[in-house]
């Protein structure tokens, strides 16, 4: 399966006509194609990492040196065609029956809001939770916690407004288009991106409570504070910050928004749901001395907040993980 995203400028709006000797502002860029999928960038000759079963048997478990990333490749359409009006087919699982659409005219009831998505979108889950938990997780949506799907498209236009593919429509034609530019975006397997991207998790209901499915852990909300990295003020020529990000991307130090950035926010939710914290590791730290700086890490992921207070007694991979999200912004422990 193919996830499809795209994000366009509003559209329906009045041409804008700059007053004479006005500045001109550049033209919007042409809307744009971003084919996201995982890739292994372990050591090709590393051998194989094998288990010794409780029989005395060796199984195989994939390449010894596997490191999964997000490859990020510029998806280019054919000459000719109009990304605005492929047509879009509502998907079969949902116990519902739509006509078919185009990006145009769900762009445009995106951006009027939830009163014109709803006539694009299905009532409810009612119908598509009716279908047995172990036909679902073979679906072609990403409704489904449990779909396996090759990769994700991405469409942008500015920063505004994306559509995800094969949620809850199919777009159509958008196969054997030439790939360019690629990069690496975010450490981790397709999966993880699909679980904790900003990109991908607002577009799985569309801020409609009612097509939230019952086993996704929360609800994405991008005022969510889901990241904290703080140092307290101490003896006078010392440094202190205070980090937070939220569930958008959005980075603030002292409460002053410095950028956006979606992908590096995800490769640092994955990394953080992999650590194990004790229950002493998460209790409220004895009240600091006077002048003494104490350094505090947050992270919530899955609907779970963990606070740890970095000390001699912190685990490694906690302080492991508190230097990779200070290297990632730029902090000095």
């Amino acid at each position: 399966m193919v996830v499809l995203l795209l994000a366009c400028p509003l559209l329906g709006a009045a041409p804008v006509v700059p007053k004479k000797g006005a500045p001109v502002s550049p033209p919007v860029p042409a809307v744009r194609f971003e084919l996201y999928r995982a890739v292994d960038r372990g050591d090709p000759k590393a051998g194989s990492n094998v288990h010794i079963g409780a029989d005395g048997k060796r199984y195989g478990m994939g390449r010894e040196d596997y490191r999964p990333f997000i490859e990020r490749c510029e998806l280019v359409p054919p000459k000719g065609v109009d990304p605005l009006a492929l047509e879009l087919v509502f998907l079969p699982y949902f116990g519902e029956q739509k006509p078919s659409t185009t990006l145009a005219a769900y762009f445009k009831a995106q951006a009027v809001g939830a009163s014109k998505l709803r006539e694009l979108l299905p009532r409810d889950l009612t119908g598509y939770l009716r279908s047995p938990a172990e036909e679902r997780r073979f679906f072609s949506t990403l409704i489904e916690p449990e779909t396996q799907p090759t990769s994700v498209l991405v469409v942008w236009n500015g920063d505004t407004q994306w559509y995800v593919d094969n949620v809850f429509y199919r777009l159509e034609r958008a196969d054997g288009w030439t790939r360019r530019d690629c990069t690496d975006v975010v450490e981790g397997s397709l999966q993880d991106f699909l679980r904790h991207s900003p990109l991908i998790q607002p577009r799985l209901n569309e801020g409609l409570s009612g097509l939230s499915h019952p086993e996704r852990p929360e609800r994405f909300s991008a005022k969510d504070i889901v990241l904290t990295l703080q140092k307290t003020p101490g003896m006078p020529g010392t440094r202190d910050f205070w980090l937070e990000v939220h569930a958008d991307g959005r980075f603030m130090f002292s409460r002053t928004v410095r950028g956006t950035d979606p992908h590096r926010l995800t490769t640092l939710l994955i990394a953080a749901r992999r650590l194990r914290v004790s229950d002493n590791g998460r209790q409220a730290a004895r009240p600091p001395a006077h002048d003494e700086q104490v350094t505090t890490l947050s992270w919530q992921v899955d609907g779970r907040r963990t606070q740890v207070t970095l000390g001699r007694d912190t685990p490694y991979s906690v302080m492991q993980f508190a230097r990779q999200m200070a290297a990632a912004y730029g902090i000095e422990l």
